[in-house]
């Protein structure tokens, strides 16, 4: 692979990342109650595509803050959800990791998405 094209594959990790669990979020809903669409993580799915084929400086700041405030929202309430647990349960354990990696990932792009298209070019 060329490294231009490298390039233009490691500049959209964070839209894709927060594609990916948009996608994720949507789907689980989905097909835990097939009568229920979760019309947030579609609009959230637009936004994204929209934000990478536009490449708007206003958008991208949006989709941050909107990302990194649920993200710290979602962040706390893993840990709310985690002292519920019995002192070193698995499912505990199992929540706090997944839950923790998966809001950080996301919290973390919320943060390079607006370095990324503030930056001077």
């Amino acid at each position: 692979m060329e490294t231009s094209k490298l390039k233009k594959v490691l500049h959209h990790i964070p839209e894709v990342l927060i594609l990916l669990v948009a996608l994720y979020w949507f789907l689980d809903n989905l097909l835990a109650t097939p009568s229920h669409v979760n019309y947030f993580m579609l609009a959230v799915i637009a936004f994204v595509s929209a934000l990478i084929v536009s490449r708007n400086k206003i958008m991208a700041l949006l989709l941050s803050l909107i990302i990194g405030v649920g993200s710290l929202y979602m962040l706390l309430a893993v840990f709310s959800e985690y002292h519920e647990f019995p002192k070193g349960d698995a499912d505990g354990l199992k929540l706090l990791l997944v839950g923790v990696s998966m809001f950080v990932l996301t919290l973390s792009a919320s943060i390079f998405i607006p370095i990324k298209y503030f930056k001077k070019q």
